[in-house]
């Protein structure tokens, strides 16, 4: 992640937004890109029941807002990924530039920290105002739904009057939910590596991580930041877990075979070691350095609990849908099938509605959004060219 300066321009708030108190940072359409900006958003009510009091939101820009304020491209990250998408170092700083598939000369690209996570934006680590301790497990439970919904007040915030929402995997989640949800501020939405629903054994390997970090004894019931401990082994574990399923059997099998190991293992090890283990030790143990445990738990909870169908029915959704889609699947993609993306695409196709698909030819498994820049550019820049205003001016 991007370093954060050491000061901030100082900015009004406009009256029309006195909702938005700035922590850090500015409102909207900042001199400073590639900078963590923070703001509290206010209290919000969530799908699940319950209420967070005040939510802050921790996010980047880059690129202006022009003056019609249609020009947005909401960059929505991956599980564990953060709002350092662009420049510099971002994880999808290929794709976010002058001249890239997300050209900054046309677009005002935004990317938030997603609640639930512990990146800058309210979560289980986060202070509960009632008791001035982390929240722990006495953090609500959180959907895609609310998720988006706290992005919207930041987006209207900002003064953005329509967007295109683009995102990988669980952020493939959020751009359905910003198209099903709020089609009159969606100009288009680009779903990359993401199907309207996790299926069983996707949420089969999330449990089996969850199950990892609550039995780690230092988990403590959730409360070990209060009890200055950390699940440092289950984390790991957990990571290990969704690292497979990031993978495909043809990208193992090509990056590491039965080869032995070419790096210490950081367990005790048992007989002669593989170096697929070491690459998965040093992922797990990589994680734990960067990311809370709790987090973990809500996100991945949300991840399974998200539907596009859900209560009214898949065609009522999606028949809400009124931008043009753009779907990305990857050829080697188990955890979400290209098969499966494909449907998604004849459903709204079915409907009426506008809709493309992009397929990666990559061994790379589901990370290939991460990591197959030429054909992401493919992918993502023609379609973008054609939604977003030819220029930032009115």
């Amino acid at each position: 992640m991007a370093e954060e300066p050491d000061t901030f321009p100082e900015v009004e708030i406009p009256e029309s937004r006195p909702h938005l108190r700035v922590v850090r940072g500015i409102a909207a359409s900042p001199p400073v890109v590639g900078a963590q900006l923070s703001v509290e958003i206010g209290p919000l009510d969530l799908e699940m029941g319950g209420r967070l009091s005040n939510v802050t939101l921790a996010y980047q820009t880059w690129g202006r807002l022009n003056e019609r304020g249609d020009n947005a491209v909401l960059v929505l990250h991956a599980l564990t990924g953060d709002s350092a998408a662009g420049a510099p170092g971002g994880w999808w700083e290929p794709l976010i530039g002058t001249g890239r598939a997300i050209d900054t000369n046309n677009a005002f690209v935004v990317c938030v920290n997603i609640l639930g996570g512990c990146q800058g934006t309210t979560g289980p680590s986060s202070l509960d105002p009632l008791t001035g301790r982390p929240y722990g497990m006495r953090f609500p439970l959180i959907t895609i739904g609310d998720i988006v919904k706290s992005q919207k007040v930041l987006v209207d915030a900002l003064g953005i009057r329509r967007l295109v929402a683009v995102g990988g995997s669980i952020g493939g989640f959020q751009a359905l939910e910003w198209a099903t949800r709020y089609p009159e501020l969606v100009s288009a939405v680009i779903p990359v590596a993401a199907t309207g629903a996790l299926d069983a054994q996707g949420v089969a390997m999330n449990e089996i991580g969850r199950r990892a970090i609550m039995a780690d004894p230092d988990w403590r019931g959730g409360s070990y930041a209060a009890e200055g401990v950390f699940p440092t082994h289950g984390l790991a574990i957990a990571r290990m877990v969704g690292m497979v399923t990031y993978h495909s059997k043809e990208s193992m099998d090509l990056r590491f075979g039965r080869n032995p190991a070419t790096r210490p293992v950081l367990y005790p090890s048992f007989g002669p070691t593989f170096d697929v283990e070491g690459y998965l030790h040093h992922h797990g143990e990589g994680l734990t350095r960067r990311f809370d445990a709790n987090s973990y738990l809500y996100l991945t909870r949300a991840m399974d609990l998200y539907d596009v169908g859900r209560n009214g029915g898949e065609d009522y959704w999606l028949s809400r849908i009124s931008a043009p889609v753009s779907l990305v699947g990857i050829r080697s993609d188990w955890l979400f099938p290209p098969a499966a993306i494909r449907a998604l695409g004849e459903r709204l196709a079915a409907l009426g509605k506008e809709v493309e698909y992009h397929e990666l030819d990559s061994p790379h498994g589901h990370d290939a959004f991460l990591k197959e820049w030429g054909q992401m550019t493919e992918a993502l820049g023609p379609f973008l060219a054609k939604q977003l205003p030819a220029s930032t001016r009115a």
